[in-house]
């Protein structure tokens, strides 16, 4: 844009720049020279190198004295992304995944970008998938969807990818990501109440890579804060659905009364909390609750009453990071990969007794 008072050079600037960009010609691109522009315009040739003065001003071309003026940068991608993941809908019955699939595309709506959606049961169509991901420059997909069906068309796919939904990071594919780190979290808990006056911490492992991996990582962080190994259990249960979840937990605990206050519980899936919650509905001696993600955002109805402390792992916020993240690469045309680390969040409530300060109203 040409500030100041608007002579005939800066209209005639602003116009033909205008004309540039909307021609995305790429870098090294030769444009009219003053001759040219002044028997387009019917100005003098003064006038015209005035003109393209202020666009090499402005970075839109740069000028070669004996040879030309020429296009100085190449033209912005344009975002164009396929999606792989979670989609919002009214039969969902997660609410985890769909607020998180929510604000994601809400994301994709203020970047002013339309995503092409692409299904899990396509991108195991090797035929049917690249049909989609040769029209795209960019993937953005839920780990949930890189299996030993998906590999090989993710590893032919030669656009960018960036990996959301993940507790762990992915070493199968040339991609960039975006996981959560808890470290904080629980140091922050540690210090409300520490993991060393628990005789005994159990932590809830579903049978599946994410969340071993998360498991694993609590084990190493609980270890460096120098709780004894004798002290720590990892129980894991098979599950298919968060349903399932929940049923599962609810029978392991309803058989298993050995836990008492002096306990702690870390469930590894709030779903697993809420089976938990039923199994000691009823009894007096309950362990201590520290639960990962948060479903007590979603409401009392849904979910019972409050009180389960949450480290919440912030699927929304990843997902947008992971988007902002995409584009970024493209605008800057970097193949570089990177792992961004969003710290996740402690929200202090009482499922928690032994607390050296009262939680958070």
């Amino acid at each position: 844009m040409i500030y100041g008072r608007k002579t005939k050079a800066a209209e005639l600037a602003t116009r033909l720049g205008r004309e540039l960009r909307e021609k995305r010609l790429p870098q090294g691109t030769p444009v009219m020279s003053a001759r040219e522009l002044a028997l387009r315009f019917n100005i003098s040739v003064v006038t015209a190198n005035k003109i393209l003065d202020l666009l090499e001003m402005q970075d839109v071309v740069y000028r070669v004295p004996q040879r030309g003026t020429f296009i100085k940068n190449d033209p912005p991608v344009i975002p164009e992304i396929v999606y792989a993941g979670f989609v919002p809908g009214p039969a969902s019955a997660d609410p985890l995944k769909d607020n998180a699939a929510e604000l994601l595309f809400g994301h994709f709506h203020k970047l002013n970008i339309e995503p092409q959606i692409l299904t899990y049961h396509t991108l195991c169509n090797p035929f049917r998938a690249e049909k989609i991901l040769e029209k795209s420059n960019a993937l953005l997909i839920d780990a949930c969807f890189i299996d030993s069906r998906t590999i090989k068309t993710l590893w032919n796919y030669r656009g960018r990818i960036v990996v959301t939904g993940n507790l762990y990071i992915v070493d199968e594919l040339p991609c960039s990501q975006v996981i959560p780190d808890c470290s904080q979290a629980l140091s922050e808990f540690n210090n409300f109440s520490p993991f060393g006056n628990y005789k005994k911490i159990l932590i809830l492992e579903a049978s599946h890579r994410n969340s071993t991996a998360s498991a694993e990582s609590v084990f190493k962080i609980l270890k460096c804060l120098d709780v004894p190994e004798e002290n720590v259990e990892i129980q894991q249960l098979a599950v298919a659905n968060s349903a399932a979840a929940c049923w599962s937990a609810f029978r392991y605990f309803s058989e298993r009364r050995d836990l008492d206050e002096d306990t702690l519980i870390v469930s590894l899936s709030d779903y697993f909390s809420q089976g938990i919650k039923e199994a000691y509905r009823h009894i007096s001696s309950v362990p201590d609750i520290l639960s990962f993600d948060n479903l007590e955002q979603f409401g009392e109805s849904s979910f019972g009453t409050p009180g389960f402390c949450s480290i919440d792992r912030q699927h929304g916020l990843m997902n947008q990071i992971a988007l902002t993240l995409l584009c970024k690469q493209l605008e800057e045309k970097t193949d570089c990969l990177q792992v961004i680390k969003v710290p996740a969040k402690l929200i202090m409530r009482k499922s928690v007794k032994k607390l050296k300060v009262q939680p958070e109203k």
